[in-house]
């Protein structure tokens, strides 16, 4: 039996479909991103890194009500098209006012020297807040679910890598006071949305991490993942988006073909049959996913949704095609990076170098 169409659920909110749109950066061409994946078939768009206090760059936070046209915008192109969107809540993992003083001085001091500092701010942060700080953050999460309500959002995702994934990982939670326990925090945030908002269904970005080999720093450790999965159900997540964990190098966060040790289709699979063998609730698997058939596969063994990215940046016609028989019609991620990752990594507008081929064929 195929799966990939048929409805689901995340909480009491009905998806035509088990396909969706891994958070994503995309940059300055997001919104024109966003509606050709919600035209080419895709169920749920994920909003990446939407900030519950302000952005220092500015881009579109949750805080307040600032930038609810921006995102009734784009809930109106999805909602045109059948499709979800989901705004990712996320709080950084370094102190803002002072990662916003090293980019200032960044001229005097050098890139290497502000990414030194920067990491030695984020190795010491999560330690560095009172308690009362903490649960300042906490109800920021809270304000900001209530706000994305108000905005017409029906699902909500909350970032469990940046700071969420400092207060999950023994490498970077050496607290004494209740936040000490790794589930604590993480959980804390989760009861608090659910209060603020009960009629929001909440996903729960679950990064995970290994020793061996040593991938990811933030997050949770795989033998860990029971643990955290019981805290989080118990405290409200209505499903989970497994992803691994960062705090560490872009390029395992998204590997690309050639990485040595995330190698294929479902690079990520280990770490999402992990969440899948402890859950009551549906599952989300991300990594390398692109083809029909790996995509069925993964939801007989028992995943609820198949995650792409890059594939759906290559192609966001991807579902339409599939849904039509029309695979040999799709263009195909390689996995490169070159565009992709690359624009990410020189804050420049997110593309694809298979589709700035094709253009230039075309003219």
């Amino acid at each position: 039996m195929e799966r990939l169409f048929t409805l689901a659920k995340i909480g009491t909110v009905e998806l035509k479909n088990r396909i969706v749109f891994a958070p994503t950066s995309l940059g300055e061409r997001g919104t024109e991103f966003y509606r050709e994946i919600a035209e080419g078939g895709t169920g749920l768009i994920i909003l990446p890194d939407v900030a519950v206090q302000p952005s220092m760059l500015g881009a579109p936070s949750l805080d307040s009500e600032r930038f609810f046209p921006y995102f009734r915008q784009i809930l109106e192109i999805c909602r045109e098209n059948g499709c979800e969107a989901a705004p990712q809540l996320f709080f950084q993992e370094y102190d803002l006012a002072y990662v916003g003083s090293l980019f200032r001085q960044r001229m005097s001091l050098g890139g290497d020297e502000v990414r030194r500092k920067m990491a030695e701010n984020v190795n010491g942060y999560c330690d560095s807040l009172t308690t009362e700080q903490a649960e300042e953050i906490i109800s920021r999460f809270a304000v900001a679910a209530g706000n994305a309500q108000s905005a017409g959002f029906r699902i909500v995702q909350i970032h469990g890598d940046r700071l969420l994934g400092s207060f999950s990982s023994a490498l970077f939670n050496h607290r004494t006071d209740r936040y000490g326990e790794l589930t604590a925090f993480p959980a804390a945030v989760v009861r608090a949305v659910k209060e603020a908002a009960p009629d929001l269904a909440i996903d729960y970005k679950l990064t995970v991490r290994t020793e061996e080999p040593a991938l990811g720093r933030g997050g949770v450790l795989i033998s860990e993942v029971p643990c955290f999965v019981k805290a989080l159900e118990e405290a409200g997540a209505d499903s989970f988006h497994v992803a691994i964990a960062n705090h560490s190098n872009l390029r395992d966060t998204i590997p690309s073909a050639g990485h040595p040790l995330l190698q294929g289709e479902g690079c990520f699979r280990h770490l999402g049959e992990a969440v899948l063998s402890c859950s009551s609730r549906p599952v989300c698997l991300v990594g390398k996913i692109q083809h029909r058939q790996f995509a069925e596969e993964l939801l007989e063994q028992g995943f609820a949704f198949a995650g792409l990215s890059r594939q759906l940046i290559a192609d966001p016609r991807w579902p339409e095609k599939v849904r039509e028989g029309k695979e040999n019609e799709i263009r195909y991620c390689t996995y490169c990076n070159q565009r992709c990752v690359g624009g990410i990594m020189k804050n420049q507008p997110v593309s694809c170098i298979l589709r700035e081929s094709e253009d230039r064929k075309e003219k």
